[in-house]
């Protein structure tokens, strides 16, 4: 795909050439193409998309084009696209817009799909209810195998990808669900109720969508029920509204270990990437002076044995990556479902296990190099003590603080990047120098 072609179309305002080069493109590939144009660039592209190609390329999008493209169309174009999605796409869509803006939207798409729209937005976004879809097919548990099939049929244009129909009793309520070849191969007069599987893994709205994933993960489900606290059947989630919660908390652990903020994009400007990182940055620097405070408390130490400001790094470097391992594989045990609150006490003996196992090997390399570079036995003995003592402050807090952030319902990715960092340096700083000061005041050194 050459997009300075696209360019040059737009550029030469050649209208075919546009729409010859975008149409046969899938969404996902339109949305790459928009990335890589200028912003009133991607509005005139964007003018040329028919309302239901449009509807996925907005669903392709980051949400600031997003924002930007929906800006550049008017309330009934906008209109018109929304009713080519489904509700809960359309739901997630609107939520972004202004309070004014999504009632007028809403009062213009037909009414029916607006009832079920507004009952999706009152759900929060990171709930089944908030991921969920009420388009699907369902029918009574006395309806017939033959009837069924009807349905099926009658609904295939208005409901995507039924793999599954759904069973309820006469009040609404959840039953269970019949697969679509297993309803083709019944025989045409037997009674759903007879075929349906009455074990089916269902949700209820309140559900968090980390959760969601992993029950599809475990039962290895393509679509998942929904229900309400009475079992009334509400909705249904796909396994393509799951890969994109999977891929959504994915990135964001990875945003918050790393001190991002989970809004910020690579090809966002500047200005707003400044703005975003800047507070992240401030607290490692407030943290970053409490582990130079210990520094100032042994100021002494360091101006007597000057050598020991040579391999003060090298331990707090060390405590640091082993803290990243230990917590990258806690928050993953957490995520999960692995790790358990009931496990907590075996996984922390185990970390600091492999913390002092891990201190005894690199302190002994660390003593076998500084040899090498002629430094003496005591400091060497002080460099295998510091670091089997922060390693074991690695083991510790890389467990503790995410079992701890969980405990009070925060996201166990946050303490990587500031929390157990700190521990790590102020934890290698004040070993590695106060041992040193104990060996000063004994006349080991």
């Amino acid at each position: 795909m050459d997009i300075q072609v696209l360019k040059t179309c737009i550029e030469n305002k050649d209208e075919e050439g546009i729409k010859d080069f975008i149409l046969p493109l899938h969404p996902s590939d339109i949305a790459k193409a928009l990335t890589e144009l200028e912003d009133t660039e991607q509005i005139i592209v964007f003018k040329f998309l028919p309302a239901e190609i449009a509807s996925d390329v907005l669903l392709e999008v980051d949400e600031h084009t997003r924002e930007r493209l929906i800006s550049s169309i008017s309330d009934k174009e906008l209109i018109e696209v929304l009713a080519e999605m489904e509700t809960d796409d359309a739901a997630d869509v609107i939520a972004e817009l202004p309070e004014d803006d999504a009632e007028t939207v809403l009062d213009g798409i037909s009414r029916e799909e607006g009832v079920e729209v507004r009952k999706l937005l009152k759900y929060p976004e990171d709930s089944a209810g908030g991921i969920m879809q009420t388009e699907l097919v369902s029918v009574s548990e006395d309806a017939t195998v033959q009837e069924t099939i009807e349905q099926v049929r009658a609904k295939s244009e208005d409901v995507p990808n039924i793999h599954n129909v759904f069973v309820t009793d006469n009040d609404g309520r959840f039953k269970g669900t019949v697969s679509l070849d297993k309803l083709i191969l019944a025989k045409p007069h037997l009674s759903v109720h007879d075929i349906m599987n009455q074990e089916t893994v269902r949700v209820t709205v309140d559900t968090d969508q980390e959760d969601v994933a992993k029950i599809f993960q475990k039962y290895d489900v393509v679509t998942l029920p929904v229900i309400d606290a009475d079992g009334k059947l509400l909705g249904r989630i796909t396994i393509d509204d799951v890969v994109d919660v999977v891929e959504e908390e994915i990135f964001e652990d990875f945003y918050k270990m790393a001190g991002l903020n989970t809004d910020e994009r690579v090809l966002d400007p500047p200005s707003r990437s400044f703005k975003l990182r800047a507070p992240w940055l401030l607290l490692n620097l407030a943290t970053a002076f409490l582990a130079a405070s210990v520094v100032k408390v042994f100021e002494g130490t360091i101006q007597t044995v000057v050598t020991l400001a040579v391999f003060m790094p090298v331990v707090a470097g060390m405590g640091g990556n082993a803290a990243t391992q230990t917590i990258t594989v806690v928050v993953r045990g957490l995520a999960l479902g692995e790790l358990e609150f009931r496990h907590a006490k075996r996984v922390l003996l185990n970390q600091v296990i492999v913390g002092f196992a891990n201190g005894i090997l690199t302190g002994t390399a660390a003593v076998i190099v500084a040899h090498l570079f002629g430094i003496s036995y005591t400091i060497g003995i002080l460099l295998f003590l510091a670091m089997i003592t922060n390693m074991i402050i690695a083991g510790f807090s890389g467990t503790v603080i995410p079992l701890i952030l969980k405990w009070f319902k925060a996201d166990p990715a946050l303490s990587s990047a500031v929390f157990v960092t700190t521990c790590t340096d102020v934890g290698g700083f004040f070993s590695f120098l106060g041992l040193a000061t104990l060996f000063l005041k004994y006349g080991y050194l």
